[in-house]
């Protein structure tokens, strides 16, 4: 799998919708957002949450510039085809769009097995004559658990290490599954892990290599 850990639009003057953990804070705009980011940037992908059509991207160096559209039918994280360094400013145009997420996604391998669940909030009643009242409110969401046996590197803990402040705020990960894609029913999640909050990696060889089980959660 890709994950961002370090999602370095926190650190920008980006509007609060693109920074917002919540899906539902929504920026609708006819024209270009333009993103200053607080120092040269390295990154490779992009997260894009409850967008609208095609969203066009523009990276900017201080010499170049680079060109990327978009059409993200699912909540989640896009890789770009080249990793890009110095970025200082980004320009988006896009219709809607509820979270802009950007950085250097780390690729993590994953163990053949993987667990997808279909799961809902809702909590119907049953009768004594056996029929089914269905419970006010509640969502349906997806749950993914994936384990990674030492592939977890020097590079990726750093990673997390940087972005660590808004991973222990809760905020949820944008994640792209195109590796495991012939063996899962999604491909993009915009989830959080049920134990962000106190991330443990187990060590058992000698080299700087960690596992980790993660369960995933879809947030909106």
């Amino acid at each position: 799998m890709n994950i961002l850990f370090n999602d370095i639009i926190q650190c920008s003057d980006a509007p609060w919708e693109l920074k917002s953990p919540a899906l539902s804070d929504v920026l609708s705009t006819n024209g270009e957002i333009e993103i200053k980011l607080d120092k040269p940037r390295k990154l490779n992908a992009v997260g894009l949450g409850n967008c609208d059509g095609n969203v066009v991207i523009k990276l900017y160096t201080k010499s170049d510039y680079f060109t990327e559209t978009i059409n993200p039918v699912e909540n989640g994280l896009y890789m770009l085809p080249q990793i890009l360094n110095d970025i200082t400013l980004i320009k988006i145009t896009a219709v809607k769009i509820g979270r802009f997420a950007a950085g250097y996604a780390c690729n993590i391998p994953t163990a053949v097995m993987k667990e997808p669940s279909y799961k809902s909030t809702s909590e119907p009643r049953i009768t004594l004559s056996g029929q089914v009242i269905p419970g006010r409110g509640g969502y349906n969401y997806k749950t993914l658990h994936l384990d990674s046996r030492y592939k977890i590197t020097r590079e990726i803990m750093a990673e997390i290490d940087a972005g660590y402040k808004y991973i222990g705020m809760g905020y949820p990960f944008f994640i792209d599954f195109e590796d495991e894609a012939y063996k899962l029913p999604f491909t993009k999640l915009y989830a959080t892990e049920t134990k962000q909050l106190s991330m443990t990696f187990q060590s058992g060889v000698r080299r700087f290599l960690y596992s980790r089980s993660f369960e995933f959660e879809e947030r909106f």
